[in-house]
């Protein structure tokens, strides 16, 4: 996307003190661009027109970053800002110099030297525009942060490539960046809303933080809620899974397992929950008897009750002794 960030060009000594060359055109020195600070865009500047105020940091690390840097140099001096990204097909209509290749770090600022090779640029920076105007592209990282001096942004810079550096009308004095405005009671109105949609920010972070339960009610929390679920499986059984279900969601469960779909859906919310506190202190269901456990417990008895060797023996003997008898009737 393409942004405007504006800087003066310095006190009129410095302008005066330009270096004119043979030709007639004049080299000027300027900082360019400021690094490290948080800027306020309107959120349709950025191509989100869902967003209000939107607060961008200039990440030093790619101000300065080496490509970045050497997007300055060569780009075409502009009298205000072209209505479009400048090409070869729209150079010469509205270039008035360039910018040179000796593209430094000053500080936080970058500073370059700009050709002014154009009679009307030379003519209205002698007049008192004050004010370079770095026309770029960059992409946005959408994650927030705080920049080192502690200010919240809610979007980063990063791949600054620069298009053109206009000379522009001077908006206000001194070395800081704004937003590529020129009528002064404008950029007022706009810092005035920055402001007050900033200290709304503030007031919806400091009473969301004052919302926020400590430690002690978040443990308190943790433990209603494992008891509600256990309570739960005493009627639904373990597999019951609770994940993204409300508490009522639960009780609602547990009471319709327990008494019927009907008798559940007649009842409010109120009444669910004294009927989860009747169903869910009931004692568990015993488990289904385990058949291999039971045979396994009847073999036990059966081999506690065997005979030894030697009883055995005698039976044997004495059933032999006997064999010869007569039976009596009904006896197997």
């Amino acid at each position: 996307m393409q942004l405007f960030d504006t800087i003066s060009l310095g006190p009129a000594a410095e302008i005066a003190g330009a270096r004119p060359l043979q030709n007639g055109a004049v080299v000027v020195q300027a900082r360019a661009a400021r690094a490290g600070n948080v800027q306020v865009y309107r959120g349709s500047e950025l191509a989100r027109p869902d967003l209000g105020l939107v607060r961008v940091y200039r990440d030093p690390d790619e101000i300065f970053r080496a490509e970045s840097l050497r997007s300055f140099g060569h780009k075409p001096v502009t009298l205000d800002h072209p209505p479009e990204a400048v090409t070869p097909r729209t150079w010469r209509g509205v270039a008035r110099g360039h910018v040179g290749d000796e593209v430094l770090r000053d500080g936080e600022f970058v500073r370059i030297p700009m050709l002014l090779a154009d009679s009307a640029a030379i003519a209205a920076v002698q007049a008192g525009r004050r004010e370079v105007s770095v026309g770029y592209t960059c992409d946005l990282d959408w994650t927030p942060g705080l920049a080192p001096d502690g200010s919240p942004y809610d979007a980063r810079q990063t791949r600054v490539v620069v298009d053109h550096v206009a000379i522009v009308a001077q908006g206000r004095a001194g070395p800081g960046c704004r937003i590529g405005d020129r009528d002064p009671a404008e950029l007022a109105r706009r810092l005035a809303e920055a402001e007050a949609a900033l200290a709304r920010r503030d007031g919806e972070i400091a009473a969301l933080r004052a919302q926020a339960p400590d430690a002690a009610a978040l443990d308190a929390l943790a433990a209603a809620r494992a008891a509600l679920v256990a309570g739960a499986r005493r009627v639904l059984g373990d597999g019951f899974d609770p994940s993204g279900l409300a508490p009522e969601a639960i009780r609602r469960a547990a009471v319709a397992a327990a008494l019927g779909d009907a008798a559940a859906a007649a009842m409010g919310a109120a009444e669910i929950e004294g009927a989860f506190r009747v169903v869910a202190a009931r004692p568990a269901a015993p488990p289904p008897p385990d058949p291999l456990r039971a045979a396994l417990r009847s073999g036990g008895q059966r081999a506690a009750d065997a005979l030894t060797p030697e009883a055995a023996h005698a039976s044997m003997v004495e059933t032999l002794r006997n064999a010869w008898k007569p039976r009596p009737a009904g006896a197997r």
